[in-house]
């Protein structure tokens, strides 16, 4: 069982996941970078290419989407169709975006969209019915038969594990709901601007929540009564888990800052003195495994079996908590026999299995390194939360910016009258470009002060107490590095 933590009142909004009293999953989403897997768009087609059978689209974004002919629902009908048969430039369409814009490339579209529910996932042009495979035999052969009667015209339906714990004809009011959804998005879509927005999938609420399955969800704590409230209608069977509070990162294990520095760090120190050393590049993620601290009694063969157990145990965890994607390797401490290998082998994938991005694992080559891939989604939280343009600095200057927001907004409920806080020039700037002023003082009820400072790297909380302390800890300092929100 797991809980959700979801802090939106600030500007950087984060979701976090906690097991066992132990963090999970982080997701980020912050202006600019928001995630955009599933959301649906009515866009323009600018080019079809005949040479790739494949089209440009625009859907608002600074590089134009990438939309492949078998992502058309008339050419999954007849693959002969070639592309420039399908839809031409200039075209109005509707899609649908699969993966993230990375790099130079722009975000892989499909015209064959999903509207997904709780129990079940809608598909006006699937054209068929398909249940998981977790479910049992019996149940699946059922809930297709029914929902093959209940479809209309080319719709579809993919029936969700969860659904073996409600009533049919709850799962069917809930497909009911998404056909009437996809039915309004269309009429939407004649109507609206091309390119423009037509549903967005909230990703820090009901995408969670649908991902992680609210049976193993133990409690919600969200920092706004709105939110809640929202959460409460959407999820009715989850309403008593959804509470809500104030000051969100004070519930935590650890506080984000925290948590942002461990990801940070590319040496990671697992149990019992394992080890791991991880290096994220452009094209792949190489994970070294030292296991020099680990103690064991057995001989050596079985401990360094163990050491890269429990390695293969941690590198799964940090895997899914940076959100690292795309191809991976992992360098094991060196094993004689194919058993022992298994063995590494069945405890990375059995820890992967909590994963519910898609992963593969391949197996050791012959230099003794495994191979792995994990389904690319979105951007790993290294490279979103840090500044790769330098090395001494590791979080960038949005982030810290972020930081100094939560910083401030922990004191909302405290009987400080003012604040003091000492932030670098260049911080401030970023600060005031990021930040709200006036949702600031929307929330808060004390006085801030900022005092901008050179010889400081970031930020630091100077002073806090009556308005009175705080004025005449600033009647010295010069008024011209003084500003105040």
């Amino acid at each position: 069982m797991v809980s959700l933590y979801l802090q939106t009142l600030t500007t950087e909004q984060t979701a976090v996941v906690v097991e066992n009293k132990t963090v999970r999953d982080v997701i980020i989403n912050r202006p600019g970078s928001d995630f955009q897997v599933g959301n649906v768009f009515v866009a323009k087609v600018v080019k079809v290419d005949k040479g790739l059978q494949a089209a440009f689209v625009d859907i608002g974004d600074e590089k134009p989407g990438f939309l492949q002919r078998k992502e058309l629902p008339k050419a999954r009908q007849d693959q002969q169709l070639a592309i420039e048969s399908l839809i031409t430039e200039g075209q109005r369409i509707i899609v649908q975006i699969e993966k993230e814009a990375y790099g130079n490339k722009g975000a892989r579209l499909t015209a064959n969209i999903t509207l997904p529910g709780l129990d079940v996932v809608y598909l006006p042009y699937s054209n068929y019915v398909a249940a998981s495979r977790k479910l049992p035999s019996e149940s699946r052969e059922r809930l297709v038969k029914e929902f093959e009667a209940f479809r209309e015209g080319t719709e579809g339906a993919i029936i969700r594990t969860s659904s073996k714990d409600r009533q049919l004809s709850d799962v069917e009011e809930q497909y009911a709901n998404l056909r009437k959804r996809w039915q309004e998005l269309e009429q939407s879509a004649k109507r609206q601007k091309v390119p423009s927005s037509l549903w967005i999938d909230d990703m820090l609420s009901d995408r969670l929540i649908r991902k992680i399955s609210p049976d193993n969800i133990e409690a919600i704590y969200v920092d706004r009564s709105d939110l809640a409230m929202r959460i409460r209608t959407t999820f009715p069977t989850i309403q008593d888990k959804v509470s809500w509070e104030k000051l969100i990162d004070q519930q935590l294990p650890i506080t984000i800052e925290q948590l942002f520095e461990s990801i940070m760090n590319p040496v990671v120190l697992g149990p019992k003195g394992v080890e791991l050393y991880i290096e994220e590049t452009e094209a792949l993620t190489v994970i070294d495994v030292n296991t020099a601290r680990f103690i064991d009694k057995g001989d050596k063969q079985q401990t360094v079996t163990k050491a890269n157990c429990i390695a293969a145990i941690t590198a799964a965890e940090q895997i899914r908590l940076r959100n690292i994607s795309g191809i991976i390797i992992i360098d094991f401490i060196g094993m004689k026999t194919i058993q022992q290998q298994e063995l590494v082998l069945k405890a990375l994938r059995d820890e992967l299995k909590k994963d519910s991005t898609r992963t593969e694992v391949y197996g050791f080559t012959k230099l003794g390194l495994v191979e792995m891939t994990r389904k690319r989604e979105s951007q790993s939280l290294t490279h979103l939360i840090g500044d790769k343009t330098t090395i001494t600095t590791p979080m960038s200057q949005k982030t810290n910016a972020y930081m100094l927001e939560r910083t401030i907004l922990g004191f909302q409920n405290s009987k400080v009258e003012a604040i003091l806080i000492d932030v670098n020039e260049s911080l401030y700037r970023t600060f005031k470009g990021c930040i709200s002023f006036e949702k600031l003082r929307e929330i808060l009820s004390q006085e801030v002060y900022f005092h901008i400072v050179d010889d400081i790297a970031s930020y630091q909380v100077k002073l806090t107490g009556t308005t009175t302390l705080i004025d005449q800890q600033i009647a010295s300092i010069s008024a011209d590095s003084i500003d105040k929100v």
